[in-house]
């Protein structure tokens, strides 16, 4: 009796030792505690964004003719006389005399360049549009850009119009006297206007 009172004693001690070596009964998983956290999920394209196409542009060679386009009436005679292109995105007519920007002294920046005041008007779009511009029958640069909205990108001027009638202040920049076109994209159009830029000769609005 005695040797087996012992022996369920020493089977209890080992019993309390072994509990005493194991995790709590409330300690979480160590999985738990050592999980990575979810991936974060990929930043949602805006809708107003705008992939740029690539630029499709005529082209003139060296003293060829320049194949200006022709200008249009506009209806809102306070806004504009007339413009250029088939829109919804219109540069304004005014500034260019029979599709010639003209070129003044006074236009003309340190590095040769020349800026000018060309006004766009937009009619029933709304959301992004880019501008670019190019020298077409020779080396050369040229830029659009709005004066209080957007940014330059994609090599032209980004920006989203909230509405669909705006009127926006901007600049045309050459390198100089030549054949130039602007390519104007948006979600549903992607349009080109040929211009030339020539030293001035005649009046053109300030």
């Amino acid at each position: 009796m005695v040797r087996m009172a012992r022996v369920a004693a020493v089977v209890v001690l080992a019993s309390s030792v072994a509990a005493c070596d194991g995790p709590p009964p409330d300690a979480a998983p160590t999985s738990a505690l050592t999980a990575a956290p979810p991936p974060a999920s990929a930043p949602a394209t805006s809708p107003a964004d705008l992939a740029a196409p690539p630029l499709r542009l005529p082209t003139a060679g060296p003293g060829d003719h320049c194949p200006v386009t022709e200008p249009r009436p506009w209806s809102d005679t306070s806004q504009a006389s007339r413009v250029l292109g088939p829109g919804p995105l219109y540069p304004v007519a005014d500034y260019f005399t029979d599709g010639v920007l003209q070129l003044r002294d006074q236009d003309r920046e340190r590095d040769g360049r020349y800026t000018k005041k060309v006004r766009w008007i937009a009619s029933g779009y709304t959301g992004p549009v880019l501008v670019r511009a190019a020298r077409i029958d020779a080396p050369g640069a040229a830029a659009a850009a709005f004066a209080y909205t957007g940014e330059p990108r994609d090599g032209g001027h980004y920006a989203v119009l909230t509405g669909p009638e705006t009127d926006l202040p901007a600049t045309t920049t050459v390198s100089g006297p030549g054949c130039y076109a602007y390519q104007v994209d948006g979600t549903t159009f992607s349009v080109t206007i040929v211009f030339r830029a020539a030293p001035a000769t005649t009046a053109t609005p300030s």
